[in-house]
């Protein structure tokens, strides 16, 4: 993997390679997308000098040290790669337990340090001020999207969800300008909530992204994008981080509309009380 290579020779790069080798490591998706000269930029570092860079871990330039880091992920993605990679990592009894809670812990924390505050507070401005709100979250992103608008038809009651490509998006040619989509997908990201957010944003409707990286091919069509993490060395992905931001949002929405979610719980309440729904 390119990143062991660099880890291995770090200690005896120049001061300019370590910024290149350090902004790799901490955006290896990133890096994967970045142009020769975009990565320049983000670090500073000549152009000459990033061929150099690329020729001291053994690549032949530019171009094929990107297209190593490509690969890396590609089977970084792998679901079989993940599911071999998670009996090293969870070698002994107990240690799935103690360390997906220690690591979900770390995910949480990551997420909040990456946070864009203002973004945030924008997605839940546009979320409360949208005539209808319509979530598009496939496959496993379809928990988060039940979550998500279970609680925010609670508090405004004007939510559709589409978990897939189907009679369900057939919505979508209602949109306007007034309407917001919130797309939710993640590494490798589900081909069909790339095309409906799309044309969300096509028809003019506001965009908000709930996803793993900048380059997500979710992010070039949205209006705002959050950034959450989810990747660990399993066949499954973690959901604690986008778990965490959705209450976070739908937290944020309830404050600012509390009159309006006290008199709808209110009204759910008495719902709830005559057709006796809860056991307790």
């Amino acid at each position: 993997m390119v990143s062991e290579k660099i880890t291995g020779i770090y200690d005896s790069l120049s001061k300019t390679h370590k910024k290149v080798a350090d902004f790799v490591l901490r955006n290896y998706t990133e890096a994967s997308y970045l142009t020769i000269r975009q990565l320049s930029e983000k670090t500073g570092a000549g152009e000459a000098t990033i061929i150099r860079f690329c020729m001291k871990l053994g690549y032949d330039g530019y171009p094929g040290f990107r297209a190593a880091i490509r690969k890396d992920l590609s089977e970084k993605n792998d679901i079989s790669a993940r599911l071999q990679r998670s009996y090293q990592v969870y070698e002994g009894k107990g240690e799935a337990l103690i360390k997906m809670f220690e690591d979900d812990v770390e995910r949480i924390k990551s997420t909040l340090e990456r946070l864009d505050a203002e973004a945030f507070f924008s997605v839940c401005g546009d979320l409360i001020l949208a005539r209808r709100i319509y979530i598009i979250a496939g496959r496993s992103t379809a928990a988060l999207g039940h979550f998500l608008s279970y609680y925010l038809n609670m508090a405004l009651g004007n939510v559709v969800l589409i978990t897939e490509k189907g009679c369900d998006s057939d919505q979508l040619v209602n949109l306007s300008s007034t309407d917001a989509v919130v797309g939710i997908s993640f590494a490798r990201y589900t081909r069909s909530t790339i095309e409906l957010f799309r044309y969300a944003r096509e028809k003019g409707a506001k965009t908000i992204a709930i996803t793993d990286t900048s380059v997500s091919p979710l992010v070039k069509d949205a209006d705002h994008y959050l950034l959450t993490e989810t990747y660990i060395d399993s066949y499954i992905d973690s959901f604690a981080a986008p778990m965490t931001l959705i209450n976070a949002i739908l937290t944020e929405i309830g404050r600012n509309r509390n009159v309006e979610l006290e008199k709808r719980i209110h009204d759910l309440n008495g719902f709830y009380e005559k057709y006796d729904i809860f056991e307790q």
